[in-house]
């Protein structure tokens, strides 16, 4: 009769752990993370730009992007100029209340 030898094998671990470990000092990881920023901050550097009485205002939260007070008076004046031709256009136009005064498609009464 033979005999089967018995191999032994080493028990598998069910769990998995992982860890992160870092070699690196608190201060070059401050360092590190000082300069992955930098790119960004030079890109955003026009956004950061001094705007001044000369240039107009744009993406600088001023509202309707007025720089100047009389700016604001132009645009009210020029809103109201439209609204009063339009006002006085649209007044010999009628009420609209009798459904029989519009478009007639033939004149047969």
């Amino acid at each position: 009769m033979q005999v089967a030898s018995r191999i032994s094998a080493k028990q598998v671990s069910r769990a998995v752990v992982c860890r992160a470990q870092s070699k690196q000092s608190p201060a070059a990881q401050k360092a590190a993370a000082v300069v992955a920023g930098l790119p960004a901050l030079i890109a955003a550097s026009p956004a950061f730009a001094l705007v001044d009485d000369r240039l107009n205002g744009d993406g600088v939260g001023l509202p309707f992007g007025i720089n100047d007070g009389i700016l604001g008076w132009v645009l009210v004046g020029v809103l109201s100029l439209v609204w009063a031709l339009w006002y006085n256009a649209q007044k010999d136009l009628g009420d609209f209340e009798d459904p029989d005064a519009g478009l007639k498609i033939d004149d047969r009464d």
